[in-house]
């Protein structure tokens, strides 16, 4: 693909996703994204972040290529991502990269990790075996694990920090310009994820690379996003720069999430803890009106029959609620509070 094409974004265009499924005994539709529309620019980094069943990582394999939209498209520089032909196909998937949660599945036990790394090398970019061989080290240096110690070590003899750094050396052998992280740090220990999520900061800045971060862990966003997209049962509820949307949520259920963070520093500011109620709802019945008034703290009547408009801010951030406006300024349950060391 060319680097000079006018549209350098990876972008979703109004995209639905949906699943023929059965529930209590009768056929149903499942909509797990429900007309959502996302851009990546260059070295941007974007969170996406909800709970479990929000559609987050379906909206990342459509992406990525990986799941067709039902309806909608996928854009890569202007172009269809879903009606690519074999050589634009083969460049996009060398260009787009992805880093699963589960590093115990996405590398062969079979394989050295000189191996794991050394495909793409191979048969992405066409580099012949000694080429490669010196770039695996070189990628693996990159990403703390000294080569002479780990190049012809099993997956099995590492820890699941050292596996999630060699799925980013892995990720980065085909020069991608973006990658798309699922839960990539979720599963390490608070200590290693910063240690990960610095690699990753530093490969960013020198490679000029995009990423496209899939988490529920609030803590990655502050330490990585530039900005922040919140799902609820597939539908973008809130976005904006992350030092808005983490500081002045204007959505209930954002100013929920970030009310049931830990934060790092107990001299930080935090917000009073008026919970969700519930479990999220069904996708195969979602409710009437906003989606998230079953659940919602502040909830009126005109939640219960009226789809809300995103209120635009003029800040670059945008909030699907009624009266994003009243969240935004702390009224009602969400007062602020300082809490002191």
């Amino acid at each position: 693909m060319s680097a000079d094409q006018a549209d350098d974004r990876l972008v979703a265009e109004d995209v639905y996703r949906s699943f023929k499924v059965t529930s209590k005994g009768r056929k149903a539709v499942l909509t797990a994204v429900n007309g959502v529309s996302l851009s990546i620019s260059p070295s941007e980094t974007v969170a996406l972040v909800g709970e479990s069943g929000s559609g987050k990582s379906t909206l990342g394999r459509m992406m990525l290529g990986l799941d067709q939209p039902t309806e909608g498209r996928v854009l890569y520089q202007g172009r269809d991502v879903n009606a690519l032909d074999r050589a634009q196909w083969r460049d996009f998937r060398r260009e787009v990269q992805v880093i699963f949660q589960d590093t115990g599945s996405s590398l062969n036990p079979r394989r050295s990790i000189g191996d794991s790394v050394e495909m793409p090398l191979l048969y992405n970019l066409g580099l012949d075996r000694r080429e490669a061989r010196a770039r695996v080290a070189d990628l693996l240096d990159t990403v703390g694990l000294p080569p002479d110690t780990f190049i012809n070590r099993s997956p099995l003899e590492l820890s699941g920090g050292q596996r999630q750094r060699v799925s980013i050396a892995r990720a980065m052998a085909s020069e991608p310009r973006f990658i798309v992280a699922d839960e990539a740090v979720s599963a390490l220990d608070v200590s290693v994820r910063a240690q990960v999520l610095k690699v990753m900061k530093e490969i960013q800045h020198s490679r000029q690379l995009s990423y496209l971060f899939i988490t529920h862990d609030l803590g990655v966003v502050r330490a990585i996003a530039d900005r922040v997209v919140v799902m609820y049962l597939g539908e973008i509820v809130e976005s904006g720069p992350a030092s808005i949307v983490l500081e002045q949520p204007s959505h209930p259920y954002t100013r929920s999430l970030l009310a049931a963070a830990p934060r790092p520093d107990p001299t930080m500011r935090t917000l009073a803890r008026a919970q969700v109620k519930g479990e999220i709802p069904s996708p195969i019945e979602p409710p009437l009106g906003c989606r998230f008034h079953t659940r919602c703290p502040i909830a009126r009547d005109v939640c219960a029959t009226t789809v809300p408009a995103a209120v635009d801010f003029g800040d670059g951030s945008l909030a699907a609620c009624h009266f994003a406006d009243e969240v935004r300024s702390g009224a009602g349950p969400w007062t602020a509070e300082e809490r002191s060391a």
